[in-house]
């Protein structure tokens, strides 16, 4: 081969490296394209699934204050209607038996229950019972107190408004019984004593509170259920904008 046919062989060979060269690297991605979309992927969809957590705490800790205060309508309702006493014990952390050290149901927040057989504020043989709520188990993410609230609803005239950290202003009993709020027969809450005798009108006026339970406190919120000195049931939740309860 002649010095000119070699030279024009490698110009030809430089020729068809430049032609087809770029259209093989633009016929697919390299390693470090594909790996930095990969991360892209990871980083929006986990901020997807955070998200959608958060949703779905809130959500559900927003529904067992609704049951809450269902079930307080409840036993209103059905006092008045049906003439009898009616019961709602709220299993508190660590408070979970009823006055006579009967565990509560597991895993279900609210019992009501009709107080017509001794009536002696215990669920006893006999008494009919309902579980609230009646077709879930508290989530897991439910805690009882506020994490961003440092006081009571103002509405809340319970008696104890320093048990907000425990998640009631109702006074507590003896160690391990559950809050109990009893409806006469005219719908009017009141609060027994340790020997289940009656107490008077506006006794069993009080809140309950509640909050995501979240790890994150920034996503937190916190709810009250708030039962009035004649019966009415209010739900509120607390506006960390202007550090308020919603009326």
């Amino acid at each position: 081969m002649s010095r000119h046919d070699a030279l024009l062989a490698r110009t030809n060979r430089r020729n068809a490296w430049d032609v087809h060269g770029p259209r093989r690297r633009r016929a697919g991605f390299t390693v470090l394209e594909l790996m930095v979309v990969v991360a892209i992927v990871a980083i929006v969809v986990g901020f997807a699934a955070s998200s959608w957590q958060r949703t779905q705490q809130n959500n559900k800790t927003k529904f067992m204050a609704r049951q809450i205060a269902g079930a307080f309508e409840l036993a209103h309702t059905y006092a008045i209607q049906n003439e009898t006493v009616y019961g709602v014990y709220v299993s508190l952390a660590g408070r979970a038996q009823d006055m006579c050290g009967n565990a509560l149901p597991a895993n279900q927040p609210i019992t009501v229950f009709i107080d017509n057989v001794t009536q002696n504020c215990c669920i006893d043989a006999g008494e009919t019972q309902l579980n609230y709520p009646s077709d879930t188990a508290a989530p897991t993410s439910l805690a009882w107190g506020a994490t961003w609230a440092a006081a009571v609803v103002p509405t809340d005239q319970g008696s104890q408004p320093g048990n907000l950290a425990q998640g009631t202003s109702l006074p507590f009993t003896t160690a391990g019984t559950a809050p109990l709020v009893l409806f006469r027969a005219d719908g009017v809450p009141v609060l027994p004593d340790n020997v289940c005798n009656m107490g008077t009108v506006g006794s069993g006026t009080g809140g309950f509170y509640l909050t995501t339970g979240t790890n994150a406190a920034a996503d937190a919120r916190d709810y009250a259920v708030v039962i009035s000195p004649l019966g009415a049931t209010r739900i509120h939740s607390f506006n960390r904008s202007n550090n308020t309860w919603t009326n």
